[in-house]
């Protein structure tokens, strides 16, 4: 026991009173007169001695009341000795998880007005002496100051929900940066949070020791498992979009209650409008997933969201995504080793694309970012300087063609290959009596529409190659074989480097080489390819917030390019310009689930989606003792769990710094006492 106002102990010199009252009695003696002396000497001993015994009663009771008076304004308190650090003044930092389930709520509220509730409290419970800082999970403050207790108050007015996905374990791995700035060395760290199991428990992240001085406490807000619809992902399978054409989208939805959902409505919005809509069920805590087509008005590019009706938490009711809608896009057509045949379709038929014929001679001189992909018609040999510049071309999400030439430089060829990671072309095969190209991939895009599912191999119209160069892919590239030989060698092979696509010929479309020109496929063939060819990055099905990836675009324009949102607020994102493309980076910027227009001088670029992450939507929470049981795994067993209650919180944190109070006590000793004083003095008159 100790006393917080020892200076008070002085009082305890007031003990003399009652003491010089007891033994210098200054009440004068009354005169009586007896008729019998004999009579008062027979009772002198037994009164004296009851007399003498209640003097020395009321004289303890005295003191032991002045003792309890004087002990409990000293404020005597009881301090745990496994926890001396807590003694004297503390910097307090008060962490609040401001992600998107902390919308949900029990039957105290929503749990982000119960933690900003819980934070204020707790701030009050300190003294003005101690430093407090007040912060969100979404963008903890490393290296601050400290504040006072009403500047740490006033900032949770400015707090407010943020759609990332951040943790309790990336807290943990940032205290010692929190407090780097801390005023004092006793430290303690609250973190209020409704505790997600798809949150909490997915990280194995190792945390380093915490500091000694570091009190860390957790307050789990979650008290029951809420109920809950959301779309868990989606996804626009058609590979090649058009305008006035059926869009195909799949997504999948999930009931995460113990209840069904009946007649659950799923809209497709696009451009503000309706484009299409459906009607589902979903069993209890079951997914599903289904295909609902919509088809665009027009063409370029285009927003929209995934739309279901589902309450009472709404957050994830919406998904976002941006599609571009190709027409008369600008193709570069480079011709080496001429192809009439091939060359008529460019120039005269393909009118939905506005193509650029162009001799290969001009290739270094041709600025290829005006262009959405390129054709390498019979090329034959390539300079170094255009192999880089068709690198940089493709990993800003352009396409290419190669045609080998009639004539072609194999050595330099594989160098683009090489360049491209697609693989090397080997030396020359020449087969007189030719071998049928007849293995082919119906499946792939470049053949939606031109044969149904139903059909097979023996459908397609297959071509002679007596000429070709066997392809050695690349096995660390994602690639497709759309047309093999009867031998398994490629004719046709789509490869996918960086964000680009290349589709690569083995064999030069000339009669020698092969009778493809003579084919019923040969037209629709080229024109597929060149559809599939700019339909690169023609899809945003929505990054992860928390989770974004940078983008590069293709632009000669080396202007600032902006990111704007729905209601027409401008962000700039980090950006720099590497190669001909610029690339952004929006891993720092506090984004918000919904469609975005990447603008440069007032030219819309591109549209970008956000969505929150699948995470958020799992509003599952963990036990404490669950939690408790994963910190003890990772070695951090100081954690202490508080209940949700601002009193018992406050009061606890009373004893922590004071100490348990026994001035209560104390008081009730002395008024006994007191009483008891008063009993023997009642006692004593009615013996008079």
């Amino acid at each position: 026991m100790t006393f917080l106002n020892p200076a008070l102990l002085w009082g305890l010199l007031g003990l003399s009173v009652p003491i010089i009252i007891h033994f210098f009695n200054l009440q004068r003696p009354k005169e009586i007169l007896f008729s019998n002396v004999a009579f008062v000497k027979e009772v002198k001993q037994t009164v004296v001695r009851r007399m003498t015994f209640k003097r020395w009663l009321l004289l303890l009771t005295r003191l032991l009341a002045i003792t309890g008076i004087v002990l409990a304004f000293a404020n005597p308190v009881i301090i745990n000795e496994n926890q001396p650090f807590l003694q004297g003044n503390r910097s307090v930092a008060i962490v609040v998880d401001n992600s998107a389930s902390m919308q949900a709520s029990n039957e105290k509220g929503a749990y982000f007005q119960q933690a900003l509730s819980l934070s204020r409290n707790i701030a009050k419970a300190y003294s003005k002496q101690d430093d407090i800082l007040i912060m969100p999970l979404s963008k903890p403050k490393l290296n601050y100051n400290f504040s006072s207790q009403e500047e740490a108050i006033a900032e949770l007015g400015r707090l407010s929900i943020k759609q990332n996905t951040r943790n309790h374990i990336d807290l943990l791995n940032l205290s010692s940066a929190i407090f780097d700035r801390a005023s004092y060395g006793l430290k303690e760290l609250y973190f209020i949070s409704d505790f997600q199991s798809s949150t909490v428990m997915t990280s194995n992240e190792k945390v380093p020791p915490l500091d000694s001085n570091l009190l860390v406490k957790y307050i789990p807000l979650s008290t029951r498992n809420q109920r809950n619809a959301y779309i868990k992902d989606h996804r626009i399978e058609s590979s090649i979009i058009e305008r006035n054409q059926p869009v195909s989208l799949s997504l999948t939805l999930v009931n995460d209650g113990d209840q069904p959902i009946r007649d659950l409505s799923v809209r497709v919005m696009l451009e503000g409008k309706v484009a299409a809509i459906s009607n589902t069920e979903l069993e209890p805590e079951s997914n599903q997933t289904f295909t609902i087509s919509f088809t665009p008005p027009q063409a370029g590019w285009l927003s929209g969201y995934i739309e279901i009706d589902d309450n009472p938490i709404d957050f994830d009711n919406k998904r976002y995504f941006s599609l571009y809608v190709p027409e008369s896009e600008k193709v570069l057509y480079l011709e080496g080793s001429p192809l009439p045949n091939l060359k008529i379709l460019y120039q005269d038929l393909f009118a939905q694309f506005d193509t650029d014929i162009r001799p290969m001679r001009d290739a270094s001189g041709i600025q290829l970012d005006e262009y959405k992909s390129v054709i390498l018609a019979g090329v034959n040999e390539l300079s170094s300087g255009f192999i880089e510049k068709l690198k940089i071309f493709l990993s800003s999400g352009a396409s290419l063609m190669i045609i080998p030439g009639s004539q072609a430089d194999v050595t330099s060829l594989n160098q683009l290959l090489a360049q491209l990671q697609v693989g090397s072309f080997q030396a020359l095969q020449s087969i007189e009596s030719g071998v049928k190209a007849s293995q082919v991939d119906l499946k792939h895009p470049v053949f939606q529409g031109i044969y149904s599912q139903r059909q097979n191999n023996q459908s397609f119209d297959a071509p002679l190659a007596f000429k070709y160069y066997p392809l050695s892919p690349n096995n660390q590239l994602i690639q497709s074989k759309v047309i093999s030989l009867e031998n398994g060698a490629p004719f046709l092979l789509m490869s996918s480097p960086d964000q680009g696509l290349v589709y690569t010929f083995t064999s030069f479309p000339g009669e020698e080489w092969t009778d493809l020109s003579l084919k019923s496929i040969f037209a629709p063939l080229f024109f597929r390819l060149t559809q599939t060819m700019n339909q690169t990055q023609a899809i945003d099905e929505g990054q992860e917030i928390g989770n974004v990836k940078p983008r590069r675009i293709r632009s000669s324009n080396q202007a600032l390019i902006q990111l704007v949102d729905q209601e027409g607020n401008t962000i700039t994102p980090e950006q720099y310009i590497q190669g001909g493309a610029t690339n952004l980076d929006f891993s720092k910027m506090d984004l918000r689930a919904g469609n975005y227009r990447l603008v440069q001088e007032n030219e819309l670029l591109e549209k970008i989606s956000f969505n929150i992450s699948d995470q958020e939507s799992q509003l599952a929470f963990t036990t404490g003792q669950a939690l408790q049981d994963k910190l003890s795994d990772m070695a951090l067993d100081g954690v202490q769990f508080l209940d949700a209650n601002p009193t018992d919180i406050a009061s606890q944190i009373q004893k922590e710094k004071e100490g348990i109070p026994l001035w209560k006590y104390f008081i009730l000793a002395a008024i006994l006492f007191l009483i008891c004083e008063i009993i023997l003095l009642t006692i004593g008159k009615r013996s008079a």
